[in-house]
């Protein structure tokens, strides 16, 4: 065991949840649904229109409400889509489809079972939509390894503001910072916000994306399993 970490904060999608698998299929089972064409330009439009909201929400800049409201219409427009129903329930319906989605990333589990045993208090921290995550978490099999899950929407403050990671540092039994480090793969939310908290990070790197020189991560991996050589 790491004796410098004894508690370890874990971002959900695309670091325990493998979110791209989940998302593809069921944003592929609502286009077949919808009568939208199901093409890899399509499919692509949307996941971009998507990632760049959420990007937004971190900043602050829309709600979530706002979110799930307007990027099926934004998809919608972007295609040239006729639709002339509502856009939110083409995103309840997809994200019925999603939450149904337990599909982890690999090693995800026996990382999890094995830090869990090894001693260390493990959490997860995300910025999904509550049911959703709820549901997904409780799909995949990992949840009896975590203390707790704690979800931007229910908090009312999205990752990577310091006030989402203040509330969970007040729930939390380690108190020490120094002894608590964030592992995700978003740069904007999970390592910037552990920054943002005086907080140690991990920063999964599934695309071989350069880090910005102002961000600090203490390491870089590029797959969960390398994260046993750090904490085991």
């Amino acid at each position: 065991m790491n004796k410098k970490y004894t508690t370890i904060l874990f971002d959900a999608d695309n670091t325990l949840l493998d979110f791209s698998k989940s998302e593809h299929n069921s944003l592929i089972k609502t286009m077949e649904h919808y009568g939208v064409p199901v093409t890899e330009n399509n499919i692509s439009t949307y996941v971009s229109i998507n990632e760049a909201l959420w990007k937004r929400l971190e900043k602050k800049e829309i709600t979530k409400p706002e979110l799930k409201r307007i990027r099926f219409r934004m998809f919608f427009d972007s295609i040239g889509f006729t639709f002339d129903g509502d856009a939110l329930e083409v995103n309840e319906y997809y994200l019925n489809l999603l939450s149904q989605c337990g599909y982890t990333m690999d090693g995800a589990e026996a990382l999890s079972e094995k830090l869990a045993e090894a001693g260390y208090e493990l959490y997860i921290v995300t910025n999904g939509v509550a049911k959703t995550q709820a549901l997904r978490l409780e799909k995949s099999g990992l949840l009896p390894y975590f203390k707790d899950v704690f979800v931007s929407e229910a908090i009312g403050i999205p990752k990577p503001d310091k006030r989402f990671f203040d509330y969970v540092l007040d729930k939390i039994n380690e108190k020490k910072k120094d002894r608590i480090i964030v592992i995700g793969d978003s740069l904007s939310s999970d390592i910037r916000g552990a920054e943002n908290s005086g907080l140690d990070s991990i920063w999964l790197n599934l695309y071989d994306t350069p880090l910005p020189c102002d961000l600090n991560p203490i390491a870089t991996v590029t797959n969960l399993n390398e994260l046993e050589k750090i904490f085991l």
